[in-house]
């Protein structure tokens, strides 16, 4: 089942009549008035076009891909989805009435911002994050670290569980793979391009 497909029968729980159903399709995106099924409708909007550039990047890679690495960006995309839906699945729970949808639209749009920025820097091995450029005033203007250090210093140490190690450890195992990232720098730029739920 297409992920597009999870949020929309997500969100059908929220409309409450057809005329808001209607309502949701009509929605200003812009307007600074928005009610909460304008919110919903703009974040499946929204959604809608990330995940048609994910999906894309993900096709595109994979027929780019030497036929033997394309077993390994399947485990890291199968890896992802498993992170995304462990922090996602219980996100909005806690809200009150019309906000839960919001809420789990937002976390699983972030996650999927996440893999495509990742998905885009395995395809055209341009790192579009801004963690190698956070080492780089880390380590030449704010302190005295050298490059190492200020790596683990940006990338920090938070244990995010097992679904997210599985994750980057897969995923960073096709950056070494393509791009000679080593281990310990990807893992803390993951960790630096985490989104926080």
């Amino acid at each position: 089942m297409q992920l597009l497909e999870v949020i929309n029968k997500i969100c059908v729980v929220c409309v409450l009549s057809v005329s808001a159903g209607n309502a949701l399709a009509d929605a200003n995106c812009s307007a600074t008035n928005l009610t909460n099924p304008d919110i919903i409708s703009c974040s499946q909007q929204s959604f809608a076009k990330i995940d048609k550039l994910l999906n894309e990047q993900y096709k595109a890679l994979s027929s780019e891909l030497d036929p033997s690495s394309r077993p390994e960006l399947l485990s890291a995309q199968k890896s992802w989805i498993k992170l995304k839906e462990s922090y996602c699945a219980n996100e909005g729970d806690g809200a009150t009435g019309e906000e839960s949808p919001i809420d789990k639209l937002s976390c699983i749009k972030q996650f999927t911002s996440f893999r495509l920025n990742e998905l885009v820097y395995l395809r055209t091995g341009v790192i579009g994050d801004g963690f190698y450029k956070a080492v780089s005033v880390v380590n030449e203007k704010t302190t005295a670290m050298n490059y190492s250090k200020a790596v683990e210093y940006v990338g920090g140490d938070t244990d995010f569980g097992p679904s997210w190690k599985e994750y980057a450890e897969n995923n960073c195992a096709m950056t070494e793979k393509l791009y000679g990232e080593t281990a310990d720098r990807c893992m803390a730029r993951m960790r630096f391009q985490m989104p926080i739920y």
